[in-house]
């Protein structure tokens, strides 16, 4: 059946590459180390996180210029990591997750918090007021650059991260 498949898609010009990508944007769950070996892979690039969940309104409206930031300034090196805090049962990603990724997500790592924002997760990963989006900006160093975190006052809205990447940018030449 897979034979038939693959020569289906070769007659149609199709190449074998793009019937791996159905599932490239499936999540997986992490727990801190999983997110921080995540992060020391990108390494000499430019990490923008977003931190986000499905229920939250601002997070949703916002995550497809995410996405754009990060194609746009691909050639420079910024890469796209989304920290996503759902609650989760054991290492099983929810389903609403995923749909949401193979719909809106770009290329990237796509992760799941082990930890809820009620419990330790906010704690865990430095999100004040466990306030979603929130926005978490890696220097080609691997250090954090910049935190942009919504507040009552300000939000954090996709002008200011714009900004914190063009200061990093800025910064650090490739």
């Amino acid at each position: 059946m897979m034979f038939r498949l693959l020569g289906f898609c070769l007659a149609l010009g199709l190449t074998p590459f793009l019937l791996t990508t159905a599932h490239a944007q499936e999540a997986r769950v992490v727990d801190k180390a999983g997110f921080d070996k995540a992060i020391a892979a990108h390494r000499g690039k430019i990490v923008v996180v977003d931190c986000w969940a499905t229920w939250c309104v601002p997070c949703i409206k916002q995550f497809p210029k995410s996405v754009e930031l990060a194609d746009r300034h691909a050639k420079d090196g910024v890469v796209l990591v989304t920290l996503n805090f759902d609650d989760v049962s054991g290492t099983k990603v929810p389903a609403k997750v995923n749909k949401f990724l193979s719909e809106k997500a770009g290329k990237g790592d796509h992760l799941v918090s082990a930890h809820s924002l009620s419990d330790d997760g906010a704690e865990i990963f430095g999100i004040s007021d466990a306030a979603l989006p929130h926005y978490i900006i890696y220097g080609r160093d691997g250090k954090i650059a910049a935190r942009i975190a919504s507040t009552e006052d300000l939000p954090a809205t996709h002008e200011r991260v714009e900004q914190a990447v063009q200061s990093v940018l800025s910064k650090s030449p490739r």
